[in-house]
């Protein structure tokens, strides 16, 4: 395979290789952005995230993996209205209130949909793992598909409590591992059989460059639970999950969780999840002190400042030149630490990835960029 790919350069840059152009990867926009941008001179059938990559020069991998939501799911149907709200039930059961205005926010939620051993039975039976449609109906064609893709492909892990979170709620699930620490045990191993479970088929057919999950369970203050606590409930079921990846080859394995992950990132690296996503700077978390801390044993992914955008070319610059010496040791990839916010302008966020090309050499080869 040739050492232009995107494939070959992600694994070189992931293994701490020589790597003359590092993958150009973002994290994609808010809702209001990309219209707030078509004001600024933005083409407008630039109207989504693919097209938006397309037309920033912005490199992306693919991924593949079961299917470990709730199946079936809730039936997701409007309740009523209140004020200048909308209520909707939504497909995890749970109760929100939703502004009619189609501002971007995170809905409220009124209810949450699993009470506790009340009802967790209903959320059992749909985490059957021999549920039909969890493995998708294309497996067999797969392989070839990554064999043939010039991209790096990643296989989906899920989540063994940030999805649980959204069905029990943050405060509920903060007060459940104390109240009823049986049931949190209970749901993280179903997770974790569901994981396993899911991806071992895709695992013996195919050959993957990395692995993505997703948690989301810390403020800027720290996690949801204790150190001491998340590694009691969680530790021993990354691990297997880990173990069965890496056997099968699969040695980038990440989790997405956002806010202050400091805490959770030894669990993290010793259970064998060895790469951060996306180290939300502002949310307490930091790529240059990670790996001052960790070494090489810590890959990272995101890690720039998204405020730097809000202040200019000069703010930016700096900004990634604090993150360069990490960047030119390898196994990191810089890109926004979250989606980019609607009060970015168009051309901060151009001059952003200009900057960012002409510092990190970031992108392939040639010429392929229309900013």
């Amino acid at each position: 395979m040739s050492n232009d790919t995107l494939k070959t350069r992600f694994r070189n840059v992931m293994h701490f290789k020589p790597c003359k152009h590092i993958p150009n990867f973002e994290f994609g926009y808010w809702a209001e952005t990309l219209p707030n941008w078509h004001e600024q001179g933005l083409p407008r059938e630039v109207d989504n995230e693919g097209k938006a990559y397309e037309y920033f020069g912005i490199e992306s991998s693919c991924g593949a993996g079961p299917n470990s939501n709730l199946i079936p799911a809730f039936e997701e149907k409007f309740v009523g209205m209140t004020g200048t709200h909308k209520l909707l039930r939504d497909a995890e059961g749970a109760l929100l209130e939703i502004p009619m205005d189609g501002h971007s926010t995170i809905p409220r939620h009124l209810e949450y949909g699993l009470k506790g051993r009340s009802n967790w039975d209903d959320y059992l039976n749909r985490l059957d793992p021999n549920t039909p449609d969890r493995i998708a109906g294309d497996l067999d064609e797969l392989p070839s598909r990554i064999a043939a893709s010039d991209k790096p492909w990643g296989i989906w892990i899920g989540s063994l409590i940030g999805t649980p979170r959204n069905w029990i709620g943050f405060e509920n699930l903060a007060l459940m591992v104390y109240d009823d620490p049986g049931l949190v045990d209970e749901i993280a191993e179903t997770m974790c059989r569901l994981i396993i479970s899911g991806i071992t088929p895709y695992l013996e057919k195919c050959s993957f460059d990395y692995a993505g999950g997703w948690e989301d369970i810390c403020f800027n203050s720290g996690p949801i639970m204790s150190p001491a606590m998340f590694e009691k409930f969680l530790g021993e079921r990354y691990k297997r999950i880990a173990d069965l990846l890496r056997a099968h080859g699969v040695d980038v394995i990440y989790t997405d969780c956002d806010g202050n992950i400091t805490g959770l990132v030894p669990i993290w690296l010793k259970t064998g999840y060895n790469c951060m996503f996306p180290i939300e700077v502002n949310g307490g978390s930091d790529p240059v002190a990670l790996r001052e801390k960790y070494g090489k044993k810590i890959l990272l992914l995101g890690g720039f400042n998204k405020m730097a955008l809000l202040k200019g070319p000069k703010a930016i610059e700096k900004e990634l030149l604090r993150l360069a010496p990490t960047v030119a040791e390898g196994g990191f990839i810089p890109h926004v630490d979250h989606r980019v916010p609607a009060n970015v302008t168009l051309d901060n966020y151009k001059s952003y990835l200009k900057l960012k090309r002409d510092i990190f050499n970031a992108g392939g080869p040639g010429p392929q960029y229309k900013i």
